[in-house]
């Protein structure tokens, strides 16, 4: 277990560090752009291989707490909702004046997807091991979040953070046409391919639980 705690940490701090204020830039202008995201990268990549392997070497573990069953249908059927905010971040563009699309409904919707996956399985797996992954994937998101959001424009800010929340407050109007049918049909199709696909990559069977 020491060793995945370690591991966790040095995944969270290889995302975060590097994201410090100053940081980043200091680290492009030493290094040059190439050369920082390939070091950035290999990085990221050895501390998430040591957090595989390190979660394997741990085993079955000491349950923190159970989840009661409601948690985990609840925990079933939000992904859906993750996985929409998802498709919608990877399929709209950021960069532009006048927000559109999903970034009327959140300003973060990527990072809040990680978070909100992260806080899901947080709340319906209680293993030590489990947890402690979980709960570095969530300081992740969280400190992705914060960036995300510090760097939008004000434009985007309308918006607000929470789902919706920006367009039940009067800031942002809904535009349904910018989002369309497409991308939440693709969302749906995604999360009916996790829930087949998780026993066979990952292990447990979610859909035991509906």
């Amino acid at each position: 277990m020491e060793l995945l705690i370690l591991s966790t940490l040095l995944l969270v701090g290889s995302h975060v560090v590097p994201g410090l204020p100053g940081v980043r830039s200091s680290l492009v202008a030493a290094l040059g752009r190439p050369v920082f995201l390939t070091a950035y990268s290999a990085v990221s990549l050895a501390a998430l291989a040591l957090l595989v392997r390190s979660y394997a070497a741990a085993g079955v573990d000491a349950w923190l707490y159970v989840p009661p069953a409601g948690v985990k249908v609840f925990t079933v059927a939000a992904m859906s909702a993750a996985l929409f905010l998802l498709v919608g971040r990877l399929t709209t563009p950021a960069r532009t004046a006048e927000p559109a699309g999903i970034y009327r409904i959140t300003a973060v919707p990527g990072s809040l997807s990680v978070l909100l996956w992260a806080l899901l399985h947080l709340a319906s797996l209680g293993e030590a091991r489990q947890v402690v992954v979980f709960a570095g994937m969530g300081a992740i998101a969280q400190f992705s979040l914060g960036r995300n959001w510090h760097a939008a424009g004000s434009a985007r800010r309308r918006a607000g953070i929470v789902p919706f929340a920006g367009i039940l407050l009067g800031r942002e109007r809904l535009a349904w046409s910018e989002i369309g049918w497409a991308r939440p049909l693709l969302a749906v199709v995604l999360w009916v391919a996790l829930l087949l696909l998780h026993p066979v990559v990952i292990g447990p069977d979610p859909l035991a639980y509906l």
